[in-house]
């Protein structure tokens, strides 16, 4: 190395042979598991691709040396996309010196990626055995033929150790284990490689925790320590151990031998020391196992703070993931284990606990789209003002990158936590409210629960063995009906039918709504519907899973009567979500605001001809200084546009209350869901707009909106899946809409147009919140001595005459959210 440059900088020139040795240095020693800084190792490698700027050799080696370290740097943390940006890298540096190894490596970033949305364990394998196939050509001698051989080894491992054997068959289990051995048995292996070949045999000789032989139980634990004892203080030690944890507590289970339970927490114990926090991809499963050891142990109090623990990791797991299939994959697990830790903690009568377990993890994709949306006035706040820059430096940062930023956002904070019983209480004091609801679908042998959260007072819960979702019950027939009403309105991308409906839709339906007041209803609100004090009990309800789907506020006691006519009813993305929207500070309506009305779309849309009436109605008579985009009744365009997605832009984008708090879209809504692209959209003239793009536009600074009205279909259906309540609605509430009604159907058109006019009606006229006006614009529907405005426009009174608002297609199917 020559001396320091003489520009004062006191940096090192480095020749080109030293770069390259100190990168392949690098490369090796974190690729050995030996790498001390891997933050300090990224600088330099970052100094070394400024000095050899022009050097295509030196900054494929740049290059092919971040991508280790980050990939060394973080057990369990991959980031799919972000190799193959280093992939791209390679190649245009390579050129055509690539060779086989960029050829081959799109083929297993799609394996890797598959196996982390959540692929069965075949389709993985499947495609690492393509891999393997179009490697059989190389050379012995060639790196790629060792690095493909070392694949195959490990797709091998994964298929031995899947699935395991019935119970009673010692033959295939002896077979299942001994070709594990064989397949970890090789020589020439680093300590933290055979550490993790131990590991697998050891785990195998458990045969799925289902071991009854107490001879191989201890086989299997002595391999274990073993691995244990080889990666040492390494990160990887953490898997290791709560492997040996298990392979104990199996032991104890057989013999039942407390002093192994004993052993088991305290290997778990330093296993969490050595995690450090709930960025290790294990904090989770660490945390999980040892708050029901401790549990058996009779600690409960130490018990739910693992508990809370665990589902921290969780929390910091999904933020982490740029990829959305793999963040949906992520929450999913998140979702289940939270649902199955509050049972256990419910069994145990800790209705507190088991309440901060649901909301940890519900919503969780919503949580990462609120709270990493901008971390950069937070990250220099926090004097991380280098981290902020190279945050918005990045299209799509990085999990690396996120990383960083999430525990700088986690210092000293409450970030992952989340809400207690006192700050659930202080908001539903707040909001006006007397209970926040959590329904969790029963899950045979377990009955399904209402965890309840009062504004005063201690939580209680109720178990609801009639709570589930079974072939053949009213749920899942209605489920299968919405489906296929889905199915139909996305190929119309319309508020479907306009007066008559399908059959088999309205007859599951109306089953539904007596199932769900025998299933849950009817023993939540019993209490307060005994109250004499004659005030309107208000419920906001959690529903979990495909429960999400239900229109509680149509549940039917047997007399006849809906929920709401007894009761007022809004729904929670999460309990997190609705202290957020408790805290904003309110926002005044003004006769200013923004309508959308059926603008002329692409495709095979058809006509909105009544949501255009609803719209213009409205505009009218409500809001006359409101934008009006789209088509006026007669189909000619408004004059201030057609409903452009840049019209949509510029509206949001204004500064100003002079544009207005209130947006309303009368409009066709569009979803997919599927697990990589799922998306959630508003169709407009000429394109249209995403969800996505939709928070960054609220988002960038202009006044606060009062409230959003999606009167299109599903607006209020989660494309993620319904643990997460991640929709077109709940993504206008986390980027700070006040309020927002969205659609959990295909909603019928000319009932909506009638629904709609009256919710505003009971907004403007009689200065109701939000909340009560679509009640009463429900109850409306519902009065056959209905009164009608003297203000409501000829052609909605036409309407009224040729329908029936009392049908429950007309009203169920709208939702309140927020203040």
């Amino acid at each position: 190395m020559d001396e320091p440059n003489g520009d004062g900088s006191g940096q090192w020139a480095w020749t080109k042979a030293e770069a390259v040795s100190r990168l392949m240095q690098l490369q090796e020693t974190a690729a050995g598991g030996e790498l001390v800084d891997s933050r300090t190792a990224l600088d330099e490698v970052d100094r070394l691709a400024s000095a050899f700027v022009g050097d295509p050799q030196v900054q494929t080696l740049v290059e092919s040396t971040r991508a280790i370290v980050k990939m060394t740097a973080a057990p369990g943390l991959v980031d799919v996309e972000g190799m193959r940006e280093v992939l791209k890298n390679l190649g245009e540096i390579a050129g055509d010196q690539a060779g086989p190894l960029m050829e081959l490596m799109p083929d297993y970033l799609d394996a890797v990626q598959s196996h982390l949305q959540g692929g069965d364990l075949a389709t993985t394998l499947a495609r690492f055995a393509g891999i393997l196939k179009r490697a059989e050509d190389l050379p012995d001698s060639d790196l790629l033929r060792t690095v493909t051989a070392e694949i195959a080894r490990a797709a091998e491992l994964m298929r031995s150790l899947d699935g395991g054997e019935p119970d009673g068959d010692e033959a295939g289990h002896d077979r299942r284990l001994e070709a594990v051995r064989e397949l970890t048995d090789r020589p020439g292996a680093t300590d933290l490689e055979r550490a993790m070949r131990l590991a697998a045999t050891g785990g195998a000789a458990l045969n799925e925790g289902r071991e009854q032989n107490l001879g191989r139980i201890n086989e299997g634990i002595a391999d274990l320590r073993e691995a244990v004892k080889l990666s040492g203080d390494h990160p990887e030690g953490v898997f290791h151990r709560a492997g040996l944890a298990l392979a104990v507590y199996r032991r104890s289970e057989v013999t039942g031998s407390l002093a192994d339970v004993d052993e088991a927490i305290t290997v778990l114990e330093r296993a969490r020391e050595l995690a450090r926090g709930p960025a290790h991809p294990h904090w989770s499963i660490v945390n999980d196992m040892l708050s029901q050891f401790r549990q058996r142990r009779g600690k409960p109090s130490s018990s739910s703070l693992a508990v809370l623990d665990s589902l921290r990791g969780h929390a910091w797991q999904v933020l982490l993931q740029p990829d959305a299939g793999v963040a949906r994959a992520t929450a999913l697990r998140a979702a289940q284990d939270a649902v199955e830790t509050a049972g256990r903690l419910l069994v145990e009568h800790e209705p507190t606990d088991a309440l901060r377990a649901l909301d940890a993890g519900r919503g969780l994709l919503l949580f990462s789209a609120t709270e990493l949306r901008d971390p950069c006035p937070r990250l220099i706040e926090a004097g991380e003002d280098g981290l902020a820059e190279r945050w918005r430096s990045e299209a799509r940062p990085s999990a690396w990158l996120r990383d960083e930023v999430i525990e700088v956002l986690s210092r000293d904070t409450d970030l992952l936590d989340p809400p207690t019983l006192e700050e659930i209480q202080e908001a539903l004091g707040r909001l006006g409210a007397d209970a926040l609801v959590y329904l969790v679908p029963a899950a045979a042998p377990v009955p399904g629960w209402a965890v309840i959260a009062p504004a005063e007072g201690p939580p209680r819960y109720l178990a609801l063995p009639y709570l589930a979702i079974d072939d053949g019950m009213e749920i899942e027939r209605y489920l299968a009906a919405t489906a296929a009403r889905r199915d139909s309105a996305l190929l119309g991308k319309t508020r479907e039918f306009k007066s008559a409906e399908p059959a088999d839709f309205a007859e599951s339906l109306d089953a539904l709504c007596s199932w769900a007041w025998k299933a849950a209803i009817g023993p939540i609100i019993k209490p307060y519907l005994d109250n004499t004090s004659g005030r309107t009990p208000r419920l906001v309800l959690i529903p979990m899973g495909d429960l999400a789907r239900v229109p509680w506020q149509a549940a039917r006691r047997p007399d006849g009567k809906y929920l709401v006519e007894l009761a007022a009813v809004s729904q929670a993305a999460s309990a997190r979500m609705l202290c957020a929207s408790a805290a904003a500070e309110p926002v005044r309506h003004t006769a200013a605001g923004l309508v959308v009305a059926d603008p002329e779309t692409e495709g095979p849309a058809v006509d909105l001809q009544s949501a255009r009436l609803e719209a213009y109605a409205i505009h009218r008579t409500f809001c006359p200084g409101a934008t009006y985009l789209g088509r006026r009744p007669d189909g000619s365009v408004s004059g201030s546009g057609a409903g452009t997605p840049d019209e949509v832009r510029n509206w949001l984008r204004a500064d100003g209350s002079h544009a207005g708090t209130m947006v309303h879209f009368a409009t066709h809504g569009d979803m997919t869901t599927d697990a990589a692209h799922a998306s959630s959209r508003l169709l407009l003239a000429g394109g249209d707009l995403t969800a996505d793009e939709l928070i960054r536009l609220l988002d960038g600074g202009r006044h606060p909106i009062g409230l959003v009205v999606l009167a299109g279909c599903h607006t209020g259906q989660s494309i993620h899946g319904y643990d997460e309540a991640y929709s077109l609605g709940t993504l206008f509430l986390a980027a700070g809409a006040r309020t927002v009604l969205s659609t959990q159907w295909s909603i019928p058109d000319q009932d909506t147009s009638l629904l709609m006019y009256m919710f505003h009606h009971f907004l403007i006229t009689e200065r109701r919140p939000p909340w009560d006006a679509l009640r009463q614009a429900q109850l409306w529907m519902l009065d056959d001595a209905r009164s009608v405005p003297s203000q409501m426009p000829v052609p909605l009174r036409r309407m009224l005459a040729g329908t029936d608002p009392t049908r429950l297609t007309s009203w169920a199917g709208f939702v309140h959210w927020g203040q």
